[in-house]
């Protein structure tokens, strides 16, 4: 398994922003506090370490053609089980979210928040499809960056604005429901 960059190909200096560092574990501003979301979490995390590691040629190379053919074959293969993995690990988490805003309550109580919060999951998978949909030998450096992009805008963004409210809104809920304990007992 060969990745040397050809001499040849140019190397994709545009591309130098989409592969940077990731942490080994979440930030402390993406925690969000909620085990099972902070679980899933790092889950996605792993997944982007793993996609980065598929392609050793991610920045070296415009497109997959100064791969051999059957590295290609390779790459596309493990992409294609990734997305697979992938899709079903994002459709699990987000109707488990969405569970967890109607059964907080947060639903009726601020509608348009949850609507925003359920339109970036439609957002977010609609995209994952849209990869899924241009599979091409040729391009699955291409769609790896662009799979790469989307990921970290979902831990970047979506976790910390979308994900954080839910949190905080659970976390109130929880305080008033302690309290309401408290002056029972």
């Amino acid at each position: 398994m060969d990745h040397q960059a050809h001499p040849d190909k140019p190397v994709c200096e545009d591309r130098a922003d989409v592969l940077l560092p990731l942490p080994t574990d979440l930030p402390p501003e993406l925690l969000t506090g909620h085990p099972q979301l902070d679980a899933e979490h790092r889950l996605l995390m792993a997944n982007i370490v793993n996609l980065r590691q598929l392609c050793v040629k991610n920045l070296a190379c415009a497109d997959c053609g100064c791969c051999p053919a059957s590295q290609r074959q390779h790459c596309e293969s493990h992409l294609v089980a990734m997305l697979g993995d992938l899709l079903s690990f994002i459709l699990e988490h987000f109707r488990a979210e969405e569970e967890i805003m109607r059964k907080s309550l947060l639903l009726m109580v601020d509608r348009d928040v949850c609507q925003a919060h359920m339109e970036d999951h439609a957002l977010i998978s609609l995209k994952v499809q849209e990869i899924v949909a241009a599979l091409d030998p040729l391009r699955t450096v291409v769609l790896l960056r662009e799979l790469d992009v989307l990921l970290r805008r979902w831990v970047n963004n979506h976790s910390a604005l979308h994900d954080a409210l839910l949190v905080r809104w659970l976390r109130r809920d929880q305080r008033t429901e302690d309290r309401g304990q408290k002056t029972e007992g």
